[in-house]
């Protein structure tokens, strides 16, 4: 395959075997390098010039560079995975125990057991999966941030929960994995647990769960007239809902108007609404649904 055109599908990086498969040999690719055409960016892998340094480059230089067993992993591995972009001064990679990794701003794990559907491809690079990132991750994250990520992998269905507790029931402690955090997690999100569409109802469903309070219907429907309305949280027995402003910012008036209509709608049909806030804290989260539920009884 030419050299150029491989590198236009892999962030313009070239490796050496590609260069050898296009006829390139030693010389000819120190006489790239003279020319400007090339520079190193990792051991066996050089990038055009002119292709500007990306995050993606980078962890795929790193991927080339090491070989076909490596794959990118725990923060790198969640990143690639679209999760949040956490600053971090490394680049995480895992590999089997026989295979050692040594590479300037890497941070190289090793697994003695990395089952079917650990690895998969992500844009073309071997990234753990959404599961094993998750067993990864419990020994880097705190309990908070790695329920974060569960919820997200969850909400976006690149990880199913009940798999998930399957696996956890198999582990055991290891360097570099807390079981226990893991098992806390998972006791938060009970069978046929919902993050919702945001990290606000991940949040209150789990100070739900936790403090014994009945049960609310997610994404309830209900009509009002002419119209039909989605709830985040609805107690329709009690006529109590729960969604609304604290689950994102307006950007627009309209969006205002459009919600200020929406809840006197619900209001007038009978609906209590509850409003929670971001910036809430989740005991008093469980405060106000504690007064709410107390004030609207089930029929």
């Amino acid at each position: 395959m030419e050299r150029f055109r491989w590198a236009e599908h892999h962030d313009g990086l070239i490796t050496s075997r590609v260069m050898r498969a296009d006829g390139r040999d030693r010389g000819a690719v120190q006489q790239d390098r003279r020319a400007g055409r090339v520079r190193t960016v990792r051991r066996g892998v050089v990038a055009v010039n002119g292709t500007p340094p990306t995050w993606h480059q980078a962890v795929r230089a790193v991927l080339l560079s090491s070989g076909r067993e490596v794959a990118a992993s725990h923060v790198t591995a969640e990143r690639l995975l679209g999760g949040r972009r956490r600053n971090a001064e490394w680049i995480d990679v895992i590999a089997p125990m026989a295979r050692q990794v040594r590479l300037d701003g890497v941070k190289a794990h090793r697994s003695g057991l990395i089952e079917p559907g650990d690895i998969v491809v992500v844009q073309g690079m071997r990234c753990t999966s959404a599961l094993r990132t998750v067993i990864d991750l419990s020994g880097v994250l705190t309990w908070k941030e790695l329920g974060e990520v569960v919820d997200d992998f969850v909400r976006r269905k690149l990880l199913d929960l009940e798999s998930l507790r399957s696996r956890v029931n198999r582990l055991r402690p290891a360097p570099g994995r807390k079981v226990r955090a893991l098992r806390a997690v998972l006791a938060a999100r009970i069978p046929g647990y919902d993050p919702g569409e945001s990290q606000l109802e991940a949040r209150i469903m789990v100070v739900l769960i936790g403090c014994g309070l009945p049960q609310p219907t997610q994404q309830h429907k209900v009509e009002v007239g002419p119209r039909r309305y989605r709830l985040d949280f609805a107690w329709p027995d009690r006529k109590l809902y729960l969604e609304g402003n604290g689950f994102g910012w307006h950007s627009l008036s309209s969006d205002l108007d459009r919600d200020a209509r929406r809840q006197n709608e619900l209001v007038l049909d009978g609906w209590c609404p509850i409003e929670i806030t971001w910036r809430m804290s989740d005991e008093e989260i469980r405060r106000h649904l504690v007064r709410f539920l107390r004030f609207r009884p089930a029929a």
